[in-house]
């Protein structure tokens, strides 16, 4: 099972859910990755072999048009969702799909 890195747009609660519901979970305030380019923070993800949790859609351009290597990228549109409703998407989506590859949308 990868460990999940979540950038410094995801919401701390989510975290702490995701990690409640059994996920290794790593974030952007821990690894003191904060303000770190877009680009540094994939390829710190891809490093340490994570997926990379983000609500940030710079991620998904950088990573099409660079062609970037990665391994496994969830984006959550977050806006009208609450804490809970992204923890039990994201859950549900790493269950589906443990060793992640793509990049999935929520």
């Amino acid at each position: 099972m990868k460990e999940i890195y979540c950038d410094e747009s995801v919401w701390m609660p989510v975290a702490k859910g995701l990690r409640q519901r059994g996920w290794k979970v790593k974030t952007a305030h821990e690894e003191e990755t904060l303000g770190d380019a877009d680009l540094e923070q994939i390829e710190l993800a891809r490093k340490q072999e994570n997926i990379l949790l983000t609500f940030d859609d710079d991620f998904l351009s950088l990573v099409e048009k660079e062609d970037l290597e990665h391994n496994g990228i969830i984006y959550v549109n977050q806006s009208n969702k609450k804490i809970g409703d992204v923890v039990k998407k994201v859950d549900k989506c790493l269950n589906k799909t443990p060793e992640l590859n793509h990049i999935e949308y929520i």
